[in-house]
């Protein structure tokens, strides 16, 4: 894979206003040199609240096939501009069928879990290799835990699946919190986030979405026609279905900045609400982070050379798309244990 994958213009200085000019992006700021960078240098841009796009470059991204994401602050995706859908009629009807069939929707259900739940046992082994005695061997007794629970799994309805992963991911949780040196973590808490931990999980999700909604607008697929996830309206119920097995590798992100104190206090801010939020320092890391992320390599199963995580969502969502056309079951990727 190239670098056509890695190249996402993140946007995040409030007061910001991005216009097109020519076949370039532009940059204004009050008080600052204008910055320009052309179209074909990008294929995303992410912005965070409180900066403006101007109708014509989003047009022209979503005509381009360029997607253009809107973050909350909390990292939670707002809004995704999309170009046009061509040729992807039938794919479609196939998906749509098969959410529709109890049996059919339960197995694919089932299916994303044990993909999820793989990677969980993936990132509990490689923290056990990187901490000392006493915590491996608790990281370790976790994987197993969470591997002897999910055994039932194959042939699992999709509630009885939802109770699977919802045990798998306290006990993941747990090993997480086991993971992070220098700062306390008492459990997944969203909406908001209310401490540092889970504020940098919140932002790591919310990128994860949006690679995995790109994926999924390449590949054809309805976002909004999910398996594990309920039919709520408006929600992107594939795009959730499909991060999942991508969750474990963004923890991993984070824990790693905040042991090795690339995030520090000071790149965090509380509001009155008691919301805690990354501050323009704090996330210039975690972007910054995302993109090396994004760029490394690492060895899958099933393949013979390295891949780089960037193209992984992409692999995966045609990997799906494939399992619809021909009936089969769909494969979930899997990490080798370095």
């Amino acid at each position: 894979m190239t670098s056509y994958f890695l190249r996402t213009l993140f946007v995040k200085t409030e007061g910001t206003r991005l216009i097109l000019e020519g076949d370039a992006v532009k940059a204004l700021k009050e008080g600052e040199e204008p910055k320009r960078l052309p179209l074909n240098a990008i294929d995303s841009l992410v912005v965070l609240a409180g900066i403006d796009v101007s109708t014509p470059l989003l047009i022209r991204c979503a005509e381009d096939g360029r997607t253009v994401a809107f973050l909350s602050r909390f990292g939670k995706p707002r809004a995704i501009v999309e170009g046009p859908f061509s040729g992807r009629g039938q794919l479609r009807s196939l998906q749509y069928q098969r959410q529709l069939d109890e049996d059919s929707r339960s197995e694919m259900a089932s299916t994303i879990v044990a993909g999820k739940i793989r990677q969980m046992i993936w990132g509990l082994r490689q923290w056990a290799r990187d901490t000392e005695p006493s915590v491996t061997q608790i990281l370790r007794h976790l994987s197993e835990q969470i591997e002897s629970d999910s055994e039932g799994l194959a042939s699992a309805s999709r509630q009885s699946a939802l109770g699977i992963e919802g045990i798998a991911s306290k006990r993941y949780f747990q090993g997480l919190a086991l993971a992070v040196r220098h700062q306390e973590f008492a459990g997944r808490v969203k909406r908001p986030p209310t401490d540092i931990v889970n504020a940098v999980l919140s932002m790591l999700y919310g990128l994860t979405r949006i690679s995995v909604h790109g994926a999924i607008h390449a590949a054809g697929l309805d976002p909004y026609c999910g398996f594990l996830h309920g039919d709520r309206d408006g929600q992107p119920s594939l795009v959730l279905d499909l991060m999942e097995e991508f969750r474990p590798v963004a923890d991993h992100v984070g824990v790693s900045l905040l042991n090795r104190k690339r995030l520090r206090e000071d790149d965090f801010s509380t509001e009155v609400s008691g919301a805690v939020v990354l501050n323009e320092k704090g996330m210039e890391t975690i972007f910054d982070a995302w993109h090396r992320h994004r760029n490394e390599e690492v060895d899958l199963a099933g393949f013979e050379a390295p891949v780089c995580h960037a193209s992984i969502p992409i692999i995966q969502a045609n990997v799906l798309a494939n399992a619809l056309r021909s009936g089969k079951s769909y494969h979930p990727h899997r990490m080798k244990v370095q």
